[in-house]
């Protein structure tokens, strides 16, 4: 072989060189830059919250797959009508653009939502819509107005106090749980299984949507009080309630907020429906106090395969609800 021959292959042999190492170089700066794009889709997993005045905004994302970021999205206006849904989007160049679909007044519906990083915020954004294939979607995404009053902040934990008006009480909740206050009106639904009337104090709601595809339908916390003396006499008396047939029923005695308590646990089914109710009874500055809440859920036999409906974990919102009563404080001084 003459010398320009081997110089030739020599010169081959330095080209594919090259261009293999400039492959492996360009695959591993596409995985580099792949794996920062999921990293800052992760970064937003987390609860955000919006208060404004008395309304009460979350959007919480708890999970990421393949750049996808699911979570669940909650509107709760104070005295007008409130909405709460599964959120699905991608987040591209400071921008979380995704779907809202949720239920409202017995209605379904979806709409486009966008968001402007900010920081640790998220800014929702405004513009005209159109309807197309029966969903609300942005006229155009580069033509919309981010609103600072919209302003969704990250929020540790999720966690929100609520506090009744008269300052007798307090409890944290998870910021899409739904707390409204009660009235003065004498009403029987101050405690469950009861005829005598007292003051339902607070409600405290958890929608379907909180535990989505799943046969979960919803929680219901109240919140009572009667200074009836009958009802004090007997206030920790749970005869009638509990369902001495039912193994899963019983009764303890429990501190809350510093006080006796008397918590005890039932459960009831029909027509497909599940009850199962945890409630704490007992006496504070005088009152009988009964804080009580019932998971609702469905057979899970009720659903096709179609509908890939599946077994909710009870744990996981008993764990929730137990948080909210271990948050209990009471701000009065006991007689």
């Amino acid at each position: 072989m003459t010398r320009f021959a081997k110089n030739i292959l020599l010169l081959i042999i330095i080209v594919i060189l090259l261009g293999i190492g400039l492959y492996h170089f360009i695959k591993t700066q596409k995985i580099e830059d792949n794996s920062n794009i999921v990293s800052d889709s992760k970064s937003l997993i987390g609860c955000y919250v919006n208060h404004t005045g008395k309304d009460i905004y979350t959007l919480m994302i708890s999970s990421e797959d393949n750049g996808t970021l699911k979570g669940i999205l909650s509107y709760n206006n104070f005295e007008k009508d409130s909405s709460s849904g599964t959120f699905s989007g991608t987040f591209s160049d400071g921008l979380l653009i995704g779907n809202y679909s949720f239920d409202s007044e017995g209605m379904h519906s979806d709409r486009q939502v966008i968001f402007k990083k900010d920081g640790d915020k998220l800014i929702q954004g405004f513009g005209d819509v159109k309807m197309e294939n029966g969903k609300e979607l942005f006229k155009d995404i580069n033509n919309v107005t981010y609103d600072p009053k919209s302003t969704f902040t990250k929020s540790e934990n999720c966690v929100d106090n609520f506090k009744d008006s008269n300052d007798v009480f307090s409890f944290d909740h998870n910021s899409f749980f739904y707390v409204v206050e009660g009235d003065s009106t004498p009403t029987t639904d101050w405690r469950i299984s009861n005829t005598d009337k007292g003051t339902l104090l607070a409600q405290m709601f958890v929608p379907k949507v909180y535990i989505p595809k799943t046969n979960f339908s919803g929680v219901k916390l109240t919140v009572g009080r009667s200074s009836d003396e009958k009802v004090i006499r007997s206030c920790d008396d749970t005869t009638g309630i509990i369902n001495q047939e039912n193994k899963d029923s019983i009764t303890e005695k429990v501190k809350l907020g510093g006080y006796d308590f008397v918590k005890f646990t039932t459960s009831d089914a029909g027509a497909g429906n599940y009850y199962d109710t945890t409630g704490y009874r007992g006496i504070v500055d005088g009152d009988c106090y009964a804080i009580e809440y019932t998971i609702h859920s469905t057979n899970i036999g009720n659903y096709s395969p179609e509908q890939g409906i599946k077994e909710f974990d009870k744990s996981v919102i008993k764990n929730d609800l137990e948080k909210v009563i271990k948050s209990f404080k009471f701000l009065i001084n006991s007689n």
